[in-house]
Parts: structure tokens; C-alpha cells; sequence
């Protein structure tokens, strides 16, 4: 069976789930949930590549994804809370490796946030703020003609 058959029976599994618990208000509130979830996962992922470009090769072709592609943040705390997620360019790297054992490259190879990466979702939640805060960050990762 297709992964999606089963990604779309458990959603409607768990619709059905806050209806029987809550009535109506429970698949309400099961859906703000899952909204919620949603809104936090393209935030993430926004920040973590925020900027960051392949270059196409002579053939056309973008060059593979790379450390210097995402966004890393390594604060301990975040890190932690997120089970690593914020060491996002060795789960590109690596895709097979679990989340509690990503490893952070070395600042030379990969970009790194100055902020843990829920304080950079949260001013990302502001374009001209975040665009200001992180474009001097952004810089030395981009190719001379993209600036």
C-alpha cells in the first residue's frame, strides 16, 4: 500500500478519535494541533535553509546538497529539545543516521544560526527583522554573484 494511504488513514483515525473523545470541539482542537504542528515544521525548515543556494553546474544540474546548504544551530539546550534536529546539515550529509546521533561540522564547513534555532523561528516571524538580523550571517556563504 502506498506510505500516503496510511499517512491519511491515521489522520482520519485520529480525526475521528477527538470526535469520539470531544464531539465536534475535539476534531477542532485535533486540527489546530496538527495546523500548529505543521506551521512549526515549514518554520524550521524555512530558517534552516534560509538563503543558502546550489549552484548549477556546467551540465545544468544543481550540485549536490552539501554542509554549507543548512543552517546548523549548536546550542545545547535547542539541541537537546529537538532531539538534534538543529544539526541539520549532517542529517542532509547523512539521512540514515538518527536524529540523537547528528553531529555538528565544523563551523568553516557548514553555516551556523547565532541564535538557537526556536529564537531564529521566532524572529523569522517578522521578514524585515529577521532579513536584517541574518543577512550579515548569510554573507560569507554566498557566491560572489548572488550578492
Amino acid at each position: 500500500m502506498h506510505p500516503y494511504v496510511w499517512y491519511l488513514g491515521g489522520a482520519v483515525a485520529a480525526l475521528l478519535l477527538g470526535y469520539v473523545m470531544a464531539g465536534w470541539a475535539g476534531v477542532a482542537v485535533w486540527g489546530a494541533l496538527a495546523l500548529h504542528a505543521q506551521v512549526q515544521l515549514m518554520l524550521s525548515d524555512y530558517v534552516q535553509h534560509y538563503g543558502l543556494m546550489r549552484t548549477a553546474r556546467a551540465d545544468g544540474r544543481l550540485e549536490p546538497v552539501g554542509a554549507r546548504h543548512s543552517w546548523n544551530a549548536p546550542h545545547w539546550f535547542s539541541s537537546a529539545m529537538m532531539l538534534n534536529a538543529p544539526r541539520h546539515s549532517d542529517h542532509h550529509a547523512h539521512p540514515a543516521r538518527p536524529y540523537p546521533a547528528l553531529r555538528l561540522p565544523d563551523a568553516r564547513e557548514a553555516p551556523t544560526l547565532p541564535w538557537p534555532l526556536p529564537l531564529a523561528c521566532t524572529v523569522a516571524l517578522i521578514p524585515p527583522v529577521w532579513k536584517r538580523s541574518i543577512r550579515p550571517h548569510l554573507r560569507p556563504w554566498l557566491a560572489p554573484a548572488e550578492m
